[in-house]
């Protein structure tokens, strides 16, 4: 399955206290998405790599996996194909993909499984005033940076006002029962795009597999989402870099320690739209409520939470929102949030009272 990541954008490498190398591994088929994985590792370990979702993904088992490489490229790959059946908006097979293709505001049945991850993201994006939302693949497609060919020029007020018909979390509705949910779309065209927290949901599922199996010391990576629990392979918590936004190549602006938590950040600076004739540039992080791109300079959030799935359907709300939105929502609800603006040119970190203990983990 390929799916649109088109909205976020960032890069994780795991270290260890002392870094003898960093392998990183970016997806050729998607501008704003990088993956750092492993260092090399001092004790038995099995990892594995390969491409999910339009990306890359990693993981690392310390100690090494029950099946090796063969076994756990069968267990990570069966949980990403179950996701994918579900959510792809690319395979014409998957369940998303025929919901979308239903042009009727007629009740559509769907399973109880893509019913939940429905419910669950919009809870997500009501909690941020629904700045993350589902039905914002129209826009997205509208200025370029979806699925179809780019512009040369910006779109239209009427264009823009046209498709905004479209979105909004009041689009749809879910519908349920003991033995079947429905979707009812308020207009024909309206399409549900569940792309920013498809590798959250890949990281959290293939978590909870091996924690399932006992296993306790591990790391997982789906692109820009990354759960780790335990030690890595020098018995060290696992430490992750957030990348410095305003450098070429990816490189690490602040490290990191997962501590057993899930990771997620979402940016603006690697996608973007440039006009043609005016030379201006424009954000790919889409404002769901007005139709244009965000014109703040916050560059990345990065979330910490319980579940990728968490982090990620709110990273991306958070950066629409801005950086000063992001910090005072992290602060109200006691998440750990940082973020990176561009101020006077240069990069400037803020973080949550919260964030503070996983950078404190990374600097002993």
């Amino acid at each position: 399955m390929q799916n649109r990541f088109t909205k976020r954008h960032f890069f994780l490498s795991l270290l260890s206290a002392a870094v003898i190398s960093v392998v990183s591994f970016t997806s050729c088929d998607r501008a704003d998405k990088h993956v750092g994985i492993t260092e090399q590792a001092e004790q038995t370990s099995t990892v594995i790599q390969g491409r999910t979702m339009g990306t890359f993904y990693a993981v690392n088992v310390v100690g090494g996996y029950k099946g090796g490489e063969e076994g756990l490229k069968a267990l990570t790959e069966g949980i990403f194909k179950k996701i994918c059946d579900e959510i792809s908006t690319f395979d014409p097979n998957a369940e998303l993909y025929k919901l979308d293709d239903f042009k009727s505001t007629e009740p559509y049945p769907i399973s109880k499984e893509l019913s939940k991850i429905i419910q669950d993201t919009v809870y997500q994006g009501r909690r941020i005033d629904g700045a993350t939302d589902i039905t914002v693949g129209p826009l997205v497609n509208l200025w370029g940076f979806g699925k179809d060919k780019r512009l040369e020029k910006k779109p239209t007020d009427d264009e823009i006002k046209e498709t905004l018909k479209l979105v909004g979390l009041d689009k749809f509705e879910v519908r349920t029962s003991e033995t079947q949910d429905y979707i009812v779309k308020s207009h024909p065209n309206v399409r549900l795009d569940l792309a920013t927290i498809g590798e959250g949901l890949g990281a959290d599922e293939v978590a909870k597999a091996l924690l399932n199996e006992g296993y306790t010391n591990f790391m997982v990576n789906v692109a820009g989402a990354s759960r780790s629990f335990g030690v890595n392979a020098k018995g060290k918590k696992w430490r992750l870099g957030i990348e410095d936004p305003t450098s070429p190549k990816p490189k690490v602006f602040k490290a990191i320690c997962a501590l057993d938590k899930a990771v997620t950040t979402a940016g603006s600076y690697r996608n973007y739209f440039k006009e043609e004739a005016t030379g201006k540039v424009y954000s790919h992080a889409i404002d769901p409520k007005t139709g244009y791109p965000v014109s703040h300079k916050t560059l990345s959030v990065t979330v910490i939470s319980d579940s990728a799935f968490e982090s990620d359907a709110l990273d991306t709300g958070l950066l629409v929102l801005g950086a000063d939105k992001a910090l005072e929502w992290g602060n109200k609800h006691d998440y750990p949030i940082a973020t990176i603006e561009l101020v006077n040119g240069q990069p400037q970190f803020r973080y949550t009272e919260q964030f503070k203990k996983y950078l404190d983990c990374a600097a002993k």
